[in-house]
């Protein structure tokens, strides 16, 4: 879903906005009533076409301020000087919970306004509970019947392959990849949405899905459930970056005091699908859904960003359509 944007419209807006997350809008509008500032929200679809239309900008970058999954991706743009720190006074008065504390990155590169992560989703109808996979080493049982996405169009993807790499090695992980996504027709999908619709109505039994979408999917009364695997679930933050260029800071630094109050978390929940079942990191902030105790891992973004490049051509010479 794109907006159309003139250039002018831009420049008359407080702060252009480029995201790819379902509650942008909700939050974008409340934030505009309680402050009066014109925000232009400029939406281009996934990460991937998010991020790629920030590269296409070059030197010349039209945005404030991004907002999308993954720190790793962010992380990224910080060192190629794309993002500039999150200012310390902006941190510091954010009321973070003890996990949100976990997702700020040395760097400030961006700072989190929510968590979720990817968890292996399965079709009750098809899969009994008893027979369910319970960690990513047990997909193979499910091999070529297990949709995915291609981390090169997803930035959830992405941040799941990396964190896979760091928590089960990296050549056996690409083994354990091998050997459970030989079916090209579902491994290289491009939303999450996709890989509910493989699940539900296509030949796949399992997905590897992010599970704020398995959550919104169980709220519509559909057979799925989330299963988190053994190994430990990777964190996937929602992270929001500011442009190195903007000259609109404090604007941005007004706009991020509100995502992260008590009212803009709520605002960030008024809506039914994947982004709004979001896990809120802001003291006194309850999640939309019910969540399970889980075991966190926090992914170390500099490793996954030093081979962002190298892994999604990897994932793509072998999984992509």
């Amino acid at each position: 879903m794109a907006t159309t944007m003139l250039f002018g419209q831009a420049m008359a807006a407080d702060l252009v906005i480029y995201d790819a997350l379902d509650q942008a809008g909700t939050a974008v509008k409340a934030f505009e009533a309680k402050t009066g500032l014109k925000v232009d929200l400029v939406e281009p679809g996934s990460t991937g076409e998010t991020l790629g239309k920030i590269a296409a900008e070059g030197d010349n970058p039209q945005f404030d301020i991004v907002w999308v999954d993954g720190s790793a991706v962010l992380e990224r743009m910080a060192e190629h000087h794309v993002l500039q720190p999150i200012p310390a006074d902006v941190y510091g008065k954010v009321n973070f919970t003890a996990f949100g504390k976990t997702l700020i990155p040395a760097s400030h590169a961006f700072i989190p306004t929510g968590a979720s992560t990817t968890a292996i989703e399965v079709n009750t109808s098809k899969v009994s509970k008893a027979d369910a996979p319970k960690s990513w080493a047990e997909l193979v049982k499910y091999a070529g019947f297990v949709a995915a996405k291609d981390p090169n169009f997803s930035g959830p993807a992405y941040q799941w392959l990396a964190g896979l790499f760091q928590t089960n090695g990296v050549e056996e992980g690409k083994v354990l990849l091998t050997k459970t996504l030989t079916n090209k027709a579902i491994s290289g999908l491009t939303s999450g949405g996709k890989i509910n619709k493989a699940i539900l109505s296509g030949n796949a039994k399992i997905g590897i899905n992010q599970d704020s979408g398995i959550l919104a999917q169980q709220a519509k009364g559909e057979p799925v459930i989330a299963i988190y695997p053994s190994e430990g679930s990777v964190v996937l933050p929602q992270g929001l970056g500011i442009s190195a260029k903007t000259k609109h800071v404090d604007a941005a630094k007004t706009f991020i005091a509100y995502v992260e109050s008590n009212e803009g978390q709520t605002a960030m929940q008024k809506g039914d699908d994947t982004d709004f079942y979001f896990m809120p990191i802001i003291d006194g902030v309850k999640a939309k859904a019910e969540r399970p105790q889980i075991k966190w891992i926090v992914l170390n973004d500099k490793a996954a960003s030093a081979h962002e490049i190298e892994w999604k051509q990897w994932y793509k010479d072998n999984f992509g359509q």
